[in-house]
């Protein structure tokens, strides 16, 4: 029986945006001994498990081969993971910005300030501009001004030499500390400072070699400071203001997003100056999805009902403020969903794929357009798409549930709520380990690209991140709050040993949309490297059996534990299944609703005596670590 259980394994993928291009040839060293009985993950973990569940079910037509070869199409030229996020109309001048923030000189060939400056300057109305213009021009002119009409009068020579100096001494050393701090080359951070003393150009060539003018020309450059702080607080007023009134109107018409994941859209001339790749035939997100799912899979609208393996992705309800697993498994009211609302982040053989059950009620987002009951058989491209909204870039999902009206219920990143679930298919006495693949940064003094844990060692396992920075602290604050449980269950013994860890740069993964086919090529390298590091420890001697024996260990005390409940507390439980009356409002939970007591009182007791009977413990030779055994609350 072993034999055969050491063929399996499950796979649990950690959320990072474009980092997932480090999953494909992971699963494709795993899939060579393995058949994958259960995947999971959230965002872009999410596309992971559900590519390879699509590529398990398409294994006999080349499944894995297909997998393998998406990382060759990724690293293909013509940036074709950039050309999948795909804007809107609505929100194309927005995008536009997250594009040129996006642009390296060391990667697309592209200034990111001048792309930034193009793209803010297209992104806001007339008015705006005027205000703008206005707020520039006076920047341009306003040393030159005050250095003409500024009078001295009887100030003494040496006040005004005092001014000249410190001045002098004050805006060079503000400079120098403005260039140290800057990525680019000298020569280009020279270029930068040179642009931005432009207004002081004509007061530098009407200078005078005298203390009076000395002292305008100084003063003048501190005003050309103030005017820098008031043209950049113009600028930051004028934006924000935009935003406001632009997602006080649009919030719920663009999801939430920059990208919908569905539509027409084709870079232009102005697109391309900002940043945005051209466009070269490549979907939108949404639509390229669908279509790999069916490919590898060779089923149309791949459904969960036609995977071989069991998936599970997480998604994050913000209505409610909760993570929900996929497909929904509980027994609540049943989701509807609107066609023109999923019609907007799902291509429409998707939509259709859902049918027209009605439910007689209308969305509230669309009064005129009906609802229909959301099958329990749901499209794998719904589930997935549910689960990868990174928070206002991409488009978050809306469904409706009528409680008693309907209300709209949007999903978002499951990452929020849980970005790495090791605990998806976690059991107290598993048959197959439950590998995971994680992603972290370098630490420091490590230069590995892979980090696999010794397996199940008494040592330490927990990560740890260097904090040097405000931003680092910030970060942490931030990864903490959204990943302290799987931070904490990865590290326990039994789970640690089947988790890689591969290591990303800053700019590689993330939100690094615009990578070098090289960088996508050494990070799904890297994923290689984590998939062979996890096939061989678990296919050589008696790992398996290591990792099962642990298991067992932790298994023992817990179920020991709970026999020291039962032997010390049995008796009051077995008296209140005895005497208590049910309650009418809970009978609702039997098939045979009770009229009485308990009708299971005598099992109760068998039961807890049986606990209560366990062999006293712990045994000698536990772990080091004593987890919780708790009840947690369905996801």
């Amino acid at each position: 029986m072993a034999e055969e259980h050491d063929r399996y394994c499950d796979l649990t993928m950690r959320g990072g945006a474009t980092s997932g291009v480090v999953y494909p040839w992971a699963v494709v060293e795993l899939a060579e001994h393995y058949r994958f009985r259960s995947l999971g993950g959230a965002s872009a973990g999410a596309i992971g498990a559900a590519f390879t569940a699509a590529a398990q079910r398409g294994r006999e037509q080349g499944g894995f081969r297909k997998l393998h070869d998406l990382v060759d199409w990724f690293a293909a030229p013509g940036w074709r993971l950039a050309q999948l996020f795909q804007p809107s109309a609505d929100t194309r001048k927005l995008f536009r910005i997250v594009a040129a923030a996006m642009q390296r000189r060391d990667t697309t060939g592209r200034s990111p300030l001048t792309c930034l400056l193009l793209a803010l300057f297209g992104a806001v109305g007339r008015g705006a501009r005027l205000v703008l213009a206005l707020a520039l021009a006076l920047w341009l002119v306003g040393p030159t001004l005050w250095s003409r009409f500024v009078r001295w009068g009887a100030t003494p020579g040496w006040a005004l030499v005092a001014i000249t100096a410190a001045v002098a001494v004050g805006v060079s050393v503000l400079l120098v500390l403005l260039l140290a701090r800057g990525k680019d080359s000298w020569p280009r951070r020279i270029g930068t400072a040179l642009l931005l003393l432009i207004p002081l150009a004509p007061v530098a060539a009407a200078t005078r070699w005298d203390a009076r003018s000395l002292a305008g020309a100084a003063t003048a450059a501190v005003w050309w400071l103030v005017l820098c702080f008031a043209l950049v607080s113009t600028v930051a007023l004028v934006y924000g203001v935009s935003a406001k009134r632009f997602l006080d109107r649009m919030a719920t018409t663009i999801h939430f997003g920059l990208v919908p994941g569905t539509g027409r859209f084709e870079a232009n001339f102005w697109d391309r100056r900002c940043g945005v790749p051209a466009s070269t035939g490549v979907p939108p997100l949404s639509d390229w999805l669908a279509d790999r799912l069916d490919d590898l899979s060779g089923v149309p609208n791949l459904s969960f009902s036609d995977l071989d393996a069991n998936l599970v992705l997480m998604t994050t309800d913000l209505s409610e403020g909760r993570p929900y697993r996929l497909p929904f498994t509980e027994p609540v009211d049943p989701w509807l969903f609107c066609r023109t609302c999923l019609g907007a982040v799902l291509p429409r053989r998707t939509v259709e794929s859902l049918g027209a059950d009605p439910s007689g009620h209308r969305c509230p987002l669309h009064p005129d357009e009906p609802v229909h009951a959301l099958p329990r058989d749901l499209p794998v491209a719904l589930a997935v798409r549910m689960s990868m909204p990174l928070p206002g870039l991409i488009a978050a999902v809306p469904l409706v549930r009528a409680e008693p009206e309907p209300r709209v219920h949007w999903f978002s990143d499951g990452g929020i709520t849980s970005n790495f679930p090791i605990h998806f298919f976690d059991q107290l006495l598993p048959r197959w380990p439950t590998f995971g693949l994680s992603l972290q940064s370098y630490p420091a003094g490590d230069d590995r690209d892979v980090w696999l844990p010794e397996q199940d060692a008494s040592t330490g396992g927990a990560p740890w991140r260097g904090i040097g920075l405000a931003q680092h602290f910030a970060s942490a604050i931030l990864d903490t709050a959204l990943g302290w449980r799987d931070t904490m269950q990865s590290a326990l013994p039994g789970y640690r040993g089947r988790i890689a860890h591969v290591r990303v740069r800053p700019d590689e993964g993330g939100t690094n949309l615009f990578m070098r086919p090289e960088t996508i090529l050494a990070l799904a390298r890297r994923g290689q490297e984590a998939g062979r590091l996890l096939r061989t420890r678990f296919t050589r001697d008696d790992r398996t059996d290591r990792y099962r024996w642990i298991r067992m260990r932790l298994a023992m005390r817990e179920y020991q534990q709970l026999a020291e409940q039962a032997e010390q507390r049995g008796a009051l439980y077995r008296d209140l299944a005895e005497r208590y009356d049910v309650p009418e409002d809970l009978r609702e939970w039997f098939t045979v609703p009770p009229t009485g007591t308990d009708p299971h009182a005598r099992e109760i007791a068998i039961t807890l005596d049986a606990l209560g009977g366990l062999p006293p413990g712990p045994f000698d030779g536990e772990p080091p670590v004593d987890p919780d055994l708790r009840l947690t609350p369905p996801e």
